[in-house]
């Protein structure tokens, strides 16, 4: 059985939790590695890690789709975008990743949510 440890973060960790999201929120469309995030942040990774779970209930991984995915919808609702083109505007590589992030996340497909956006 394994035993997480726990990390403490202060206020001055959760501000730089807070700066590595709003790296993440506008470098999206990059491909982002944890390393880089920790240095951009200025903590260590695992304190990153823990405090980006606290803040959004999501992993590193995790939060970077799901900001990627957010900023597709309106793409989705409010245009006649390809979907391979609105996949390619939001950082992923293929458009058969995006559809299955999409739907994991969403729980409907690109298509489906373009479709109940235009009723």
């Amino acid at each position: 059985m394994l035993l997480q440890e726990t990390i403490q973060l202060s206020r001055y960790d959760l501000a730089c939790v807070d700066q590595a999201i709003a790296y993440m929120d506008k470098h999206y469309q990059d491909t982002l590695s944890i390393e880089q995030l920790s240095v951009e942040a200025g903590m260590g990774i695992k304190k990153l890690r823990a405090g980006l779970k606290k803040r959004t209930g999501l992993t590193v991984h995790e939060y970077h789709f799901h900001i990627r995915i957010e900023r597709s919808k309106p793409m989705l609702a409010d245009t006649g975008h390809p979907l391979k083109a609105i996949a390619c505007s939001v950082g992923f590589k293929s458009e058969s990743h995006f559809c299955r992030k999409f739907k994991e996340i969403v729980l409907m497909t690109p298509i489906a949510y373009r479709l109940a956006c235009a009723e």
